[in-house]
């Protein structure tokens, strides 16, 4: 045997096997269709790309509101719901879609999903839909509900797209060869049809209002009930499908790629059951200091609390699967990737649960407090997940390494420096408006303190959106690279060094 076999063996290390030939439970699988997952992950890292330009459009309007002056498509009320819905929708939700429709063959013993075909038409009908989302908000049609911009027409498009998914999902399950189904799969199953239903009521789409995004929009009949209802579908866009995809694929990953089995069936129960029946309730804690009822109030603050019990349970599953596993995660980038953003998960939910404190609530509500909160979750939990995925899978899929290590190293320590800088610019900045509100300072005697963290904001925002160009380089670079020549090359090279052993 000889050594040359060396740098081989260190790049499946860092990247995870250059194939997966069998299914979660054993079953010899050689080839995968795969071809639906590819366009999804494509897409998706297209997407990450642009919301976050969107994104560092809006830090440059901080610091000086009238950067785009005249330009009315890129005011900060219109790039806004592109970023905030861009990220939740073609980059997060199309790169879940895609992880989904890799993870669901592989753990179900098909060779793909029931209609790969049905897969790819709607993933390129995912994007047109969101260009037209992008024209129709740009031009001042909206229905100026948050998360909840998009017109009519566009609401009724994605209703029939996400169901398509869906029920190319339960397909799939349905003639799956293995019976046993493993807790990814359930989350595969719920949180999409969560979501739908969250979409469905609130977009309040059985009034249209006015369906081209001038007059009336369709909500509620009262400011009060629209509100409420608001929040309660803005929160469960997190709760009912971007955090529960968050937990089917770190259960997906972390063992896959340490090859131990998942510790415990019985905590992942609890954090499935947990999730579902908690999380419904959260989102008014972003109306504690409104004239909402009372017992609604008591409802949210003790959903907040109550979460923490799948969130520990979760959070034992995983670090008991990784024990004697730690060493990996300095050397497997997509690992560490997944185990920042769980370090990130569980972090940002302690920190909902402080935000459902009366007292507390009193000093960060209506600051950057509230954004930074958002940005540890959609940033730090979904977005690092998203790129450990797609580090992960492309490689997998296209039976080759990743183009370049060294890239994918740039691209983590960009995000993880741009975020925890980007957080604690927010964070201090929310706790200086807060300390000056209670002391009767008014907002516009405030707004030049925050300046400087704004500053730091666009400067970190940067970073971030240098990393989700690194690595939709990198991919494409691998696409597009005989990797797999490459890497012989560098093992020719270095033949001479190397010293042959029997």
């Amino acid at each position: 045997m000889t050594t040359t076999s060396q740098p081989w063996n260190r790049l499946i290390q860092r990247f995870g096997s250059p194939r997966e030939r069998t299914s979660t439970v054993g079953q010899a699988i050689q080839e995968f269709d795969d071809s639906a997952a590819r366009l999804w992950l494509y897409s998706s890292i297209v997407w990450l790309t642009i919301v976050d330009l969107f994104g560092l459009i809006l830090a440059l309007e901080l610091i000086s509101p009238n950067l785009f002056a005249g330009v009315p498509w890129l005011l900060f009320g219109r790039v806004r719901p592109l970023h905030v819905n861009g990220v939740i929708f073609p980059w997060l939700s199309m790169m879940y879609w895609g992880a989904l429709f890799y993870m669901i063959p592989r753990l179900t013993g098909r060779r793909g999903m029931w209609s790969e075909r049905l897969a790819i038409w709607t993933a390129w009908a995912f994007n047109v839909w969101f260009v037209l989302g992008i024209i129709t908000i740009m031009a001042g049609m909206t229905q100026g509900r948050e998360y909840a911009e998009f017109i009519w027409p566009l609401d009724i498009v994605l209703i029939v797209l996400w169901f398509s998914n869906v029920f190319n999902m339960l397909m799939t399950v349905a003639t799956r060869r293995v019976k046993p189904l493993y807790v990814t799969t359930w989350w595969a199953l719920a949180a999409p049809l969560w979501l739908g239903a969250d979409y469905i009521i609130g977009n309040v789409i059985w009034r249209p209002g006015a369906i081209w995004g001038n007059g009336v929009s369709g909500a509620l009949d009262t400011s009060m009930a629209d509100g409420m209802l608001n929040w309660w579908y803005a929160h469960n866009l997190f709760g009912l499908w971007l955090t529960p995809m968050l937990l089917a694929g770190l259960y997906y990953l972390v063992p896959r790629i340490t090859k131990t089995p998942l510790y415990s069936h019985t905590l992942s129960l609890i954090s499935f059951w947990g999730m579902a029946f908690f999380y419904t309730g959260v989102g008014h804690h972003h109306l504690l200091q409104t004239p909402t009822p009372g017992w609604l109030k008591t409802i949210a603050i003790l959903s907040s609390i109550s979460l923490l019990i799948p969130v520990f349970a979760f959070t034992v599953n995983i670090l008991m699967t990784m024990r004697g596993n730690w060493e990996k995660f300095f050397t497997n980038l997509p690992l560490r990737f997944g185990l920042t953003a769980f370090v990130f998960y569980f972090l940002v939910n302690v920190q909902g649960s402080f935000e459902a404190i009366q007292s507390f609530n009193r000093l960060t509500h209506f600051t950057n407090f509230v954004v930074a909160h958002a940005h540890l979750a959609l940033l730090g939990a979904f977005t690092f997940l998203g790129m450990g995925l797609i580090d992960y899978i492309i490689p997998q899929i296209l039976k080759k390494p990743l183009y370049s290590a060294r890239l994918a190293e740039w691209q983590y320590w960009l995000i993880v420096i741009g975020f925890l800088g980007f957080f604690w610019a927010l964070t201090i900045a929310g706790f200086i408006q807060g300390q000056a509100w209670l002391r009767g300072i008014p907002e516009v005697n405030v707004i030049p303190f925050l300046r400087p963290y704004f500053m730091a904001r666009a400067i970190f925002g940067a970073m971030i959106v240098l990393s989700g160009i690194v690595q939709a380089y990198n991919i494409y670079r691998t696409v597009h690279t005989d990797t797999r020549h490459l890497l012989h090359m560098e093992i020719s090279d270095a033949l001479p060094e190397l010293e042959v052993t029997a």
